[in-house]
Parts: C-alpha cells; structure tokens; sequence
C-alpha cells in the first residue's frame, strides 16, 4: 500500500512540475498560458500544421494582434513561439504571421486584413506553392504553407480584379537604410 501512495505522490509531483513548466492538456490552454498573451485576448483563428497548433488573436485593449505555436509533447502541449503585431491603419495589413519548423512538422503562416475596396486577390507562396486567394474590404484572409519560409520571401502581392499588381509585402524598395520590423509591411506599388 506504501508503494502506490508514493507512486501517485510521485505522479502527481511530475504533473505539477510539467503544468508550472508551461505544458497544458490542450494546445488552446497551452497558447493561453503565454505570459505575453493580453488578458482581453480573443482567438479568431486556429491552424492546425500536424504535431503543432498556431492561434492567432486579437486584442482591443492592448491594440494588436498576436499568434501563438502550441507544441504537441506526448500527450500534453506547450507555448513555444510567439510573434505580435500592433494595429495599424494601412490599406493592406498583415494582422498574423509565423514561420517555424519542429522536429514533426514546418509551417508558415501569413494572415491579412484587406482596407482597400481596389484589392481583389493576394497571391503568396514559393514555386510551385503559389497560392491565390480572393480578399474584400474590410475581410481577413489567411495562407498556411506546409514549409518554413520567411514571410517577405512568399513574395506577397494583392492585385486588383484586371490582375494590375497593386501593393507587394516586404522592405521598402530602392532604400540604403531598412528599420526592421517597421519597414517590413504592404507598400503601394507606384506605376
């Protein structure tokens, strides 16, 4: 009878050292546990890339945007990664964004919000993964990639209905000095 109370004392320690560390029983919790996550925080998306889950939210309060990695160990998950965004009032704006790879899986996530009644669809992605997705204003849009790849190099470009290319994501073209990350966004093409 001894054994087994010291066995479950045993259990429920490592359980309680897994749970401080960080690891919940869902990766919704895990994500949740992020310290940097504001408290007023609402998911609006959920990606699911294999062995991992990416969330993004939305903060009203704190006035940004954050997506969160939740790792699948064993049966448990943990926070592993997390990038923010602030809100902003550009024409084109890239509201969700992560690029990661694990010891299963690799994704890369771009999530973007459409101001600009011109915008008809957004093409990303690298050959022979481009993918094209139709936006309107005021709609958020999202492309998962099976494959780690920085986000300005899915060469992300919105076009208007006649396909004229109208707005590219990336550093400012034709500059000697690039302040990263505020100069990495969606800048209007200039014909």
């Amino acid at each position: 009878m001894k054994k087994w109370k010291l066995a479950i004392s045993i259990l429920i320690g490592i359980i309680l050292i897994f749970f401080i560390s960080g690891y919940k029983f869902t990766s919704l919790s895990a994500a949740k546990a992020n310290a940097f996550l504001p408290k007023d925080a609402e998911m609006i998306e959920e990606y699911n890339t294999g062995s991992s889950v990416v969330f993004l939210f939305k903060s009203d309060g704190e006035k940004l945007y954050q997506t969160v990695l939740s790792e699948k160990f064993g049966v448990l998950f943990q926070r592993s990664l997390s990038t923010s965004i602030p809100y902003s009032s550009d024409e084109l704006q890239t509201v969700g964004g992560i690029s990661f790879t694990t010891e299963k899986d690799a994704a890369t996530i771009l999530s973007v919000v459409s101001n600009d009644e011109k915008v008809a669809y957004i093409e990303a992605g690298v050959e022979p993964n481009i993918e094209r997705k139709d936006i309107h204003k005021g709609e958020r849009i999202s492309f998962l990639f099976p494959f780690s790849e920085q986000i300005d190099f899915l060469n992300p470009t919105a076009f208007d209905k006649a396909g004229k290319a109208l707005y590219y994501y990336g550093p400012p073209k034709n500059v000697n000095h690039v302040n990263i990350p505020e100069d990495i966004k969606w800048h209007k093409i200039i014909d």
